[in-house]
């Protein structure tokens, strides 16, 4: 294993989230999480570091300031943007409690666009009055996720709704592909669109009903190999899968 580069390491740990980017000259006030973070990283006023803001937009900054509950910074270069070249949505129907956590932080990572939460016919947690208030905590991982491995983009988190309401959202242009088991069909190697929507069931995987609304809605049923994965890991292995497979054509 090779020896990590220093000024890498350096780079990760002197970086956080805003929002909203400074200007260059411009004071910033950052929350409590950044605050946390620059006492834990032992930053200290004068000390240089990169904001980004999960948009795709990245600044250096100086700290200003560090208080008990807040974290005053001046940017000092103007915004940079790196623009996303193409997208991955993941189709999640709602797993149980406590597997949505690792699934967010690990696709976070990996590098999609969005995770659309729905609710399809096997799915254990059922619709609630108080979904989008849920939101509040995969929203944190993603972020902090996003911190941890570089990415210049938070994925939006969309709140859960009935699968055939998300299904009607997917673009014209993108490729649809849904993961059902026993299927033989792999992901095709070569992808010709900009966007992939990419369906992953629950624990008890997708019913009769669900695969006749994700047919009549033009997915494609794959495969991610020859055995049955759980939700998770088929949403992490289904994702990279996406992703590489875009990726071949930049």
């Amino acid at each position: 294993m090779g020896r990590a580069d220093p000024e890498s390491a350096l780079s990760t740990a002197r970086r956080l989230y805003a929002p909203v980017l400074p200007a260059v000259g411009v004071e910033l006030a950052l929350g409590s999480d950044a605050a946390q973070h620059a006492r834990v990283l032992r930053l200290a006023m004068g000390d240089e570091l990169e904001l980004f803001d999960g948009r795709g937009g990245s600044a250096r900054a100086r700290i200003a300031r560090v208080d008990r509950g807040q974290l005053t910074c001046v940017g000092i270069t103007p915004r940079v943007e790196l623009v996303r070249p193409y997208r991955v949505t993941l189709v999640q129907c709602v797993p149980k409690a406590g597997k949505l956590d690792d699934l967010v932080r690990m696709t976070t990572e990996l590098g999609v666009a969005e995770i659309a939460l729905a609710y399809s016919e096997h799915c254990v947690v059922r619709p609630s009055g108080r979904d989008e208030h849920k939101l509040a905590r995969p929203e944190r991982i993603a972020v902090e996720a996003a911190r941890q491995s570089e990415q210049a983009h938070v994925p939006t988190i969309s709140p859960a709704a009935p699968l055939s309401e998300v299904l009607a959202r997917v673009p014209t242009a993108a490729y649809r592909a849904a993961c059902v088991e026993r299927t033989q069909r792999p992901l095709p190697t070569e992808l010709h669109a900009q966007e992939v929507w990419l369906v992953i069931g629950p624990e008890g995987g997708l019913s009769a009903g669900d695969r006749a609304a994700l047919s009549e809605a033009k997915f494609d049923s794959i495969a991610l190999g020859p055995t049955i994965l759980r939700t998770e890991t088929a949403a992490v292995v289904g994702v990279a899968l996406a992703l590489e497979r875009l990726g071949r054509r930049c």
